[in-house]
C-alpha cells in the first residue's frame, strides 16, 4: 500500500490536540479478562485504509485467520482515513483493531493511550522480538509504551530505466551519490531552449517520493539526539545532503527543473514520468512494481538499493523504511481476541507472505523476507534485500506525528529555490522549531 502522505499531514492535528490536552484519548481503559479458546464466540472489528482490490486481498487473509481461530469472527471495514481513526479513539464508533499505514503514528497512539500497551501480551505469549526486522520492531513503540506490532512495510530504493542507462554507456546502476549526480547529468536531455525533456534524476523536494523522511535515512542523517532534542543542526550529514541536492538542482536550473516536475504526470497515475520514460531514475517504494506491471508493461527497468554517500560506502544496500502498524484500541471490548489477530497478522508466515504478495509490500518478519514466492516477483528481490539490511532505518516516532518532517520539507524547498542561502542558520532554525513544537505537545508525557 502506498502511504497517504498529504492526507496524513492534514488529519493528524486532532490527534495532537487530543494528546496535548490529555483528553479523549489520554488514558487507556484497563484490560478486561482475557478471552480464551472455547468460550462464547466473539466478533471483532478491524479498520484499515484499504479499498478496492487491496481490501479484497486483506479480507481474504482475514478469512484464513478465522479458519485458524473459529471462535473469532472478524468484521473488516475499509476506506478508513486518519480522520475517522482519530474520531474513533476520541469517542465515536470504535473498532477493536486499527491498521495504520505509516510508522509515524506510533508516536501519537502509544503515549496518548489511544492504542493499548501490548507489553503484557507480548510477555504472556513469549513473543520473540527477534522474529522481526530490527527497524520494524523499533517502529512499534514510543513514549515508553509498545502499542503496536509491525505488519508490513514500504521500503524505498532506486528505480532506473535500463534502456536509457545502456544508451548512455552505463552497465549498472549508480552505487554512490557522486555517481548518481554524474549519471543524472549524462542521462538528461534538453530541447533547443534548454527545457528538460528527459531528466536523469529530479531531486526537488516533494516531487514524487523525494522527502526528507526518506532521504535522511539514506544519508544516515539523525533527526534527534539521545536526549530527545533535535539533531538537525549538529549532525553534519544534513549539510552534506543539502549541498548535494543544491549542486545538482543548480546544474539543471531551478526554474527549468521546477517546470519539468510541474508538467510531469501524477505520482500514482499511468502518466508517472518514470513509467512514460521522461525520468530515467527515481526514488520510490516497492509498490511501484505493481504499478509498472499494470500500466507500463513494456518498460525495461531495474530496481536496486539507492546510492550511498561516498564517505559511507558500507550503507550501500540499505533502503528507507516506513512500517505499517496494527494496534488494539483502548476502547476494544475484546482486547485479547484483537491481540490474537494483531499477533497473527504480524507473525504468521502465511499471513505475511500472502499480504506481501497480494499488496506488493515488504513483510516485516525475517522469515517472510526469505520467501521464494516473494523473491520470484519481478524486480521485487532488491527490496526484500534492502528490508533485511542492518543499515535500513525507519523515521523516528514522536507525539507530534510528522510535523517535524513537514517543517524540514518546507525548509528544503526554501533552500532549493535560493530563498534560504545559509544552510547552517536554516538548520539551526529548524532545530528550534522542532524542539518548540515537541515541547508543546509533550506536556506530561515522555517525548520519545
Amino acid at each position: 500500500m502506498r502511504p497517504p502522505h498529504n492526507l496524513l499531514r492534514r488529519l493528524l492535528l486532532p490527534v495532537l490536540l487530543c494528546c496535548a490536552l490529555l483528553t479523549g484519548c489520554g488514558v487507556a481503559a484497563p484490560d478486561v479478562p482475557l478471552d480464551q479458546p472455547g468460550r462464547e464466540p466473539v466478533t471483532i472489528t478491524v479498520w484499515s485504509a484499504y479499498s478496492g482490490r487491496e481490501l479484497d486481498v486483506f479480507n481474504e487473509v482475514l478469512r484464513r485467520f478465522e479458519q485458524d481461530h473459529p471462535w473469532i469472527t472478524v468484521r473488516s471495514v475499509g476506506s478508513q482515513n486518519n480522520d475517522r481513526m482519530v474520531a474513533a479513539l476520541r469517542g465515536g464508533p470504535a473498532p477493536d483493531v486499527q491498521w495504520a499505514p505509516q510508522s509515524d503514528l506510533a508516536g501519537v497512539y502509544c503515549p496518548s493511550g489511544g492504542w493499548r500497551d501490548l507489553s503484557h501480551y507480548i510477555e504472556r505469549d513469549g513473543l520473540d522480538p527477534g522474529v522481526f526486522v530490527p527497524a520494524a520492531w523499533k517502529a512499534t513503540s514510543a513514549g515508553g509504551k509498545r502499542c503496536a506490532l509491525p505488519v508490513l512495510g514500504d521500503i524505498y530504493g532506486l528505480y532506473y530505466n535500463k534502456k536509457k542507462l545502456a544508451e548512455a554507456g552505463f552497465t549498472e546502476p549508480p552505487r554512490t551519490m557522486s555517481q548518481l549526480d554524474a549519471y543524472a547529468r549524462k542521462l538528461t536531455r534538453r530541447d533547443g531552449q534548454g527545457d528538460i525533456r528527459v531528466a536523469g534524476y529530479a531531486p526537488l523536494t516533494l516531487f514524487y517520493a523525494n522527502r526528507p523522511a526518506y532521504e535522511a535515512q539514506l544519508w544516515g542523517a539523525e533527526w534527534f539526539r539521545k536526549d530527545g532534542d533535535s539533531a538537525v543542526s549538529t549532525d553534519p550529514d544534513w549539510r552534506r545532503l543539502l549541498a548535494w541536492r543544491k549542486k545538482l538542482i543548480d546544474w539543471y536550473g531551478y526554474d527549468k527543473l521546477r517546470a519539468f516536475t510541474a508538467g510531469a504526470g501524477a505520482q500514482y497515475s499511468a502518466s508517472n514520468a518514470f513509467q512514460t520514460g521522461q525520468l530515467a531514475m527515481m526514488l520510490d517504494g516497492e509498490f511501484r512494481t505493481a504499478f509498472v506491471e499494470n500500466e507500463a508493461k513494456e518498460l525495461d527497468y531495474g530496481t536496486a538499493p539507492f546510492p550511498a554517500p561516498d564517505d559511507h560506502p558500507q550503507q550501500y544496500g540499505a533502503g528507507a523504511w516506513t512500517v505499517h502498524l496494527a494496534g488494539v484500541t483502548h476502547r476494544s471490548a475484546h482486547p485479547d481476541a484483537a491481540w490474537r489477530l494483531v499477533k497473527w497478522l504480524a507473525t504468521s508466515p502465511k499471513a505475511q507472505v500472502a499480504l506481501a504478495e497480494g499488496l506488493h509490500n515488504v513483510p516485516t518478519t525475517k522469515a517472510a523476507l526469505r520467501s521464494p514466492k516473494l523473491a520470484a516477483i519481478p524486480h521485487f528481490k532488491p527490496f526484500l534485500d534492502m528490508a533485511a539490511d542492518p543499515h535500513s532505518k525507519v523515521p523516528p516516532s514522536t507525539p507530534a506525528g510528522v510535523s517535524y518532517q513537514d517543517s524540514m520539507a518546507a525548509f528544503f524547498q526554501q533552500w532549493e529555490s535560493g530563498e534560504v542561502q545559509d544552510a547552517g542558520k536554516g538548520l539551526a532554525e529548524q532545530a528550534r522549531k522542532i524542539d518548540s513544537f515537541l515541547d508543546q505537545v509533550t506536556i506530561g508525557m515522555e517525548r520519545r
